[in-house]
C-alpha cells in the first residue's frame, strides 16, 4: 500500500507545474519503510527465496520512486531559487509547499546563485552572507555564518507554517564478506538491493547473508568474513 501511495504522490508532482503539497515527514516515513523491509529481508533464513526477492524488489521500487520525486521537486526548487535571487515575486503559497529540508536547500540555492552572479559578472544581486573557507587537510570546507537570515531568504517557522524537520534515520547497515567465486552464477539481487554476478575465479564483496548461503552451496569461498 505504501508504494502505491508514493507513486500517486509522484504522479501528482509530475502533472503539476508548481510544487505540490506533500506530508512534511514523507521522506522520513519512506526511509523508515525501507528500513523495515530491509530488516525483514535480513531476518529470512534464505536470502535467495521468492519472499526475499519480492521484498528486495519492493525496496528497489520504493527507492526509485522517492529518488524521482526528489529530482522533480528539486528542479522546481531551483527554478524558485533563481526567481528569488533575481528579485522576482514568488507566491507565498509556493514557499508553503516546501518541507523543512527543502526550505533549507532553497535558501542555499538562493545564496549560491547570488554569490555566483556577484563573482562571475560583478553585479551585486542582493545581500549575500560571506563565505569563509577553512582549510581542513587537503580539502576546503566552506562555512556560511549563521544568524539572522539575509534579504530574500526564508527561515522555517517564519510565516510559511513550516517547522524544523526531524533527522532522517539511517537505513539498515549491512555486513559484507570478501569471497572468491568457485563457479559462475547468473545475476542476482543481494539483500542490500544491489545486483551481483559471479564468474568462477572472481574475488568480490557480498552481503554476509548472501555469502553464507552461497558458501553452504559451495558456490563461493569466504576469504574474509565481515
Amino acid at each position: 500500500m505504501f508504494l502505491d501511495e508514493l507513486r500517486t504522490v509522484l504522479l501528482d508532482e509530475r502533472d503539476s507545474g508548481d510544487l505540490t503539497t506533500i506530508s512534511p515527514d514523507l521522506f522520513i516515513k519512506t526511509n523508515q519503510n525501507i528500513k523495515s523491509l530491509q530488516q525483514e529481508v535480513y531476518s529470512l533464513e534464505d536470502p535467495f527465496s521468492d519472499e526475499a526477492r519480492f521484498l528486495i524488489e519492493k525496496v528497489s521500487s520504493i527507492r526509485a520512486t522517492i529518488e524521482e520525486l526528489f529530482k522533480i521537486r528539486t528542479d522546481k526548487i531551483v527554478g524558485l531559487a533563481l526567481s528569488q535571487a533575481e528579485g522576482s515575486y514568488i507566491e507565498r503559497e509556493e514557499l508553503r509547499s516546501l518541507i523543512p529540508a527543502e526550505l533549507e536547500m532553497f535558501n542555499q540555492f538562493v545564496g549560491a546563485i547570488r554569490l555566483g552572479k556577484s563573482q562571475l559578472i560583478g553585479l551585486k544581486a542582493g545581500s549575500v552572507a560571506p563565505v569563509q573557507a577553512v582549510a581542513d587537510g587537503s580539502n576546503q570546507v566552506c562555512h556560511i555564518p549563521t544568524g539572522e537570515p539575509e534579504e530574500g531568504f526564508v527561515r522555517a517557522g517564519d510565516d510559511t507554517g513550516i517547522v524544523p524537520e526531524q533527522k532522517m534515520q539511517n537505513e539498515v547497515p549491512f555486513v559484507y564478506d570478501i569471497v572468491q567465486a568457485l563457479s559462475s552464477m547468473d545475476p542476482f539481487m543481494g539483500v542490500d538491493g544491489r545486483t551481483y554476478e559471479l564468474r568462477a575465479g572472481d574475488i568480490l564483496t557480498l552481503p554476509s547473508r548472501n555469502a553464507q548461503v552461497l558458501v553452504e552451496r559451495d558456490i563461493v569461498l569466504n576469504i574474509h568474513p565481515g
